[in-house]
């Protein structure tokens, strides 16, 4: 079995600009991640754009749920 390693400081801040980015300033965001670069932190930028989106599907399905769920008036 591998062995889990602690991600690292790049990309941890990356992951965090990303994410808030993402929150917004969304088209600035997106062309960032078109740059296609390579490191740590880069990698940590794609993975917040990925956890923001993934909220942000999570947050949306939830309110539709809620939505059914209520009597219509």
């Amino acid at each position: 079995m591998e062995e889990e390693q602690d991600p690292s400081p790049e990309y941890i801040r990356g992951f965090n600009q990303m994410y808030k980015l993402k929150q917004g300033m969304p088209e600035v965001a997106q062309q960032m991640l078109s740059a296609k670069a390579d490191g740590d932190r880069f990698k940590g930028m794609v993975a917040g754009a990925r956890q923001h989106e993934l909220e942000r599907i999570r947050e949306v399905s939830q309110k539709g749920r809620e939505q059914s769920r209520e009597p219509e008036r």
